[in-house]
């Protein structure tokens, strides 16, 4: 009766290590920020403390966010950001001695936004210091076409591309 007990506690130990975990969910990265590129502008990115948690941020209200436990950046959202902004800058968009700040305090989806769509969210401010002093706000929304974190992604980054298209012209049209 022993011998009976002590092997099926074995194979039920066993049977318990077998067990494989369960995937891990996806990491998600800008499709823009895979490219690398050279900037004579030194570009650093801020982000409000809430979007620097490593989960995709939802609003959800005025008042109420959810930072995603499973749905998370790949890597940090503020380097991603930096690389894809370098990317889009021109080598002679600014002198070594320039300085690009971008502050965002929305980079997210929202829930039930424009006539009651889900939307993505970028708000922020950029300041550039150097040679010349410049500096702009940062706007952009639009609906989501579906739904899921992967269409939220790709919306965010064509709306940092458009920020970033935005604020290199206006580094273009700065007097020198």
């Amino acid at each position: 009766m022993i011998r009976l007990l002590f092997t099926t506690l074995v194979a039920f130990a066993l049977l318990g290590c077998s067990h494989t975990p369960p995937p891990s969910p996806p990491g998600y990265l800008l499709p823009s920020a895979s490219q690398a590129a050279h900037s004579t502008v030194t570009v650093r990115v801020r982000l409000a403390s809430y979007l620097d948690r490593g989960g995709i941020v939802m609003q959800l209200s005025d008042s109420e966010i959810q930072v995603a436990r499973h749905h998370r950046w790949a890597e940090p959202l503020g380097s991603q950001l930096q690389r894809a902004l370098e990317a889009s800058l021109n080598a002679n968009d600014g002198d070594e001695n320039t300085t690009l700040t971008v502050e965002l305090s929305r980079f997210q989806g929202m829930q039930g936004g424009e006539e009651n769509r889900d939307s993505a969210v970028i708000t922020g401010r950029w300041k550039l210091e150097g040679a010349v002093h410049k500096e702009g706000l940062i706007q952009w929304q639009t609906p989501l076409e579906e739904g899921g974190y992967a269409n939220l992604v790709r919306a965010l980054d064509a709306g940092w591309q458009h920020t970033a298209t935005e604020i290199a012209n206006a580094l273009n049209t700065a007097p020198r």
